[in-house]
């Protein structure tokens, strides 16, 4: 909160007047430090997370959210969503820099050529958290390889590869197969979260872990281009599970009897990673 001091004197006025353009000076700072870089991906989102539409070409971001005229983002394409006319939606704008900045829209035309978004100015724009503020949880998730791509070259499996995942954040996972994979490989697995919602991303494997006889434990692995529903999620399912761990940690004396209302792939440590 900023404290207006005015005192008596022919100078009141120009010293409130001051702190007045002093504060339009800031506010006008931030529309610039949001929306003053490149903006080189867009990702639209509906209300529920579900992703609608995502753009690294093809699309026109406004230049004008600084003033008083409606800003208009204009995606083009192939086979895009038609949304009634007045329909709410979350934009996630990708900025040359690394910035993740989400604001709210509402679609003032869309067919299956063209989208337009009506982006509100309004205090519910604001600059996404960086990945690694995420927790990292150990998990017990089964999963899926469906294919890897080594050296250029695209291996398909017959049958997707069985995958445990053991434990996940927003940078990646750690993984266990069957399947012998290599450092550099870049594979694309399919993980149940939650009932009924699949993560299906590529991730490259940063590291083979070994134990002491050379024998393989498993694989450290990063997401190559998660999408920000995709974060999302795991932010949701870290949250959730985390919740349910705390709350399982102060029934100790009862875990018996709430030890049903736990996820089976949750464990009971959760620490701090990036």
């Amino acid at each position: 909160m900023v404290r207006l001091m005015v005192s008596k004197g022919p100078g009141a006025v120009l010293r409130a007047g001051g702190i007045a353009l002093f504060t339009i000076f800031i506010v006008r700072g931030l529309m610039r430090l949001l929306f003053g870089t490149k903006i080189v991906k867009t990702e639209i989102l509906a209300q529920n997370g579900t992703l609608l539409a995502s753009a690294e070409r093809n699309f026109v971001f406004p230049k004008n959210l600084e003033s008083s005229e409606e800003s208009i983002l204009i995606i083009k394409g192939k086979d895009l969503p038609e949304l009634e006319r007045g329909t709410r939606v979350d934009v996630i704008a990708y900025s040359k820099a690394g910035d993740r900045i989400k604001y709210a829209g509402d679609i003032s035309m869309s067919h299956d050529r063209q989208m337009n978004i009506s982006l509100l100015k309004s205090n519910s724009t604001k600059v996404l958290e960086e990945r690694r503020r995420y927790f990292k949880i150990k998990v017990e998730l089964p999963g899926r390889a469906r294919f890897v791509v080594r050296d250029e070259n695209t291996i398909r499996f017959e049958e997707p590869v069985a995958v445990e995942i053991h434990d996940i954040n927003v940078g990646g996972i750690f993984l266990t197969s069957a399947y012998e994979f290599h450092k550099g490989d870049s594979a694309c697995v399919d993980i149940e979260l939650v009932d009924g919602y699949h993560l299906n991303t590529m991730a490259t494997i940063l590291r083979v872990q070994t134990d002491s006889d050379g024998v393989i434990i498993g694989y450290g692995c990063a997401f190559e281009a998660l999408t920000a529903a995709q974060e999302d999620a795991i932010g949701r399912y870290i949250t959730m599970c985390s919740s349910l761990c705390a709350q399982s940690r102060a029934s100790r004396t009862n875990a018996f009897s709430h030890s049903a209302a736990i996820p089976r792939q949750v464990t009971d440590k959760i620490f701090s990673g990036g």
